[in-house]
């Protein structure tokens, strides 16, 4: 008996996660996009679990918790370049924390407040909680390896609509992020700029950080101490703008002072495929099944958002 063909439109964390997540002994899948790492969004990723921007989606509660365990699994190899790291995370004294259920999202046991004594004075609350790194420059290109080593077929090709491939393959994975803008006539699905800084590593000069509210990010990578971030709204180039570079650096030497003697190395800028709510359904009526809109949070949500696409099949 001949296996069922699978296309999944889309290269990036999403696209391979759902690749991940399929049964390679019951289908042929192809995986279809127009550029793949290193040229992709997923690649301009920190990357480190986290529930971003997804906590009015109690969905995502099963999705973070499953993509966390995926990672952690990853994280005893080390040619996937995951690792379990703690991040510190704070909130500054006067500052009301915008998401505050982001606790029920994280698994069990993984996080801890610090007492008064053992933080700054500035800060209110800061906590500690284990979370996984992905350094995207050495995942995404691994997932990849072992996805061709399993089978699967890597195709490079601009597509300009789904339902040409629908009689050719028997299921289509849309996995297109903002690209279902188009393809899906999906207004609701906007581009949010996210910019960054890159530090020369050097990893005694910083320590794992993030500040939601300012908003800040430093994450110690093999490459890079990646400073970040921004949330741009409808912005529809990845280009990065020397002021906001400026800043976002100055906002991380407040916080480790050592920092400053490190090399600017450069910058990235990436757009966030951020829609209300995650999209993942099976179209009535077609072979078509939808896994998009993960917007800040694709690494953090991949695997349990595909687990939950491949389950539509």
């Amino acid at each position: 008996m001949s296996k069922q063909k699978i296309l999944i439109v889309g290269a990036g964390i999403s696209g391979l996660s759902t690749a991940w997540m399929i049964d390679k002994s019951k289908y042929d899948i192809t995986i279809m996009a127009a550029k793949f790492s290193p040229d992709i969004t997923s690649n301009r990723a920190a990357a480190f679990w986290f529930p971003y921007h997804i906590r009015n989606d109690h969905r995502g509660i099963r999705w973070c918790n499953e993509s966390y365990e995926a990672y952690k699994a990853f994280s005893h190899n080390k040619d996937t370049g995951v690792s379990m790291q703690v991040l510190t995370k704070g909130l500054r004294k006067g500052i009301e924390d915008g998401e505050k259920n982001w606790v029920d999202f994280l698994p069990e046991g993984i996080s801890k407040m610090l007492s008064p004594q053992d933080t700054s004075p500035e800060y209110d609350i800061v906590y500690e909680v284990t979370v996984p790194l992905i350094e995207t420059q050495l995942f995404l290109p691994w997932m990849m390896h072992q996805l061709k080593a399993l089978g699967v077929a890597f195709l490079q090709e601009k597509i300009d609509s789904l339902s040409t491939y629908t009689n050719s393959y028997d299921i289509v994975f849309n996995c297109s992020a903002l690209g279902s803008r188009m393809l899906c006539n999906d207004d609701t699905i906007i581009p949010v700029r996210g910019q960054v800084g890159l530090l020369s590593p050097h990893q005694a000069s910083a320590s794992f950080y993030l500040d939601n509210e300012t908003p800040l990010y430093i994450v110690p990578r093999q490459d890079a101490i990646i400073i970040g971030g921004t949330y741009e709204e409808n912005i529809t180039t990845d280009n990065t703008e020397p002021d906001t570079i400026h800043r976002l650096l100055e906002n991380a030497y407040m916080v480790f002072p050592a920092l400053r003697k490190l090399e600017v190395i450069g910058s990235w800028a990436g757009l966030r495929p951020v829609r209300p709510t995650v999209r993942v359904e099976r179209e009535h009526g077609t072979n078509i099944i939808h896994n998009y809109g993960h917007g800040g949070s694709g690494f953090t949500l991949s695997f349990g958002t595909a687990k939950e696409a491949v389950s539509l099949i």
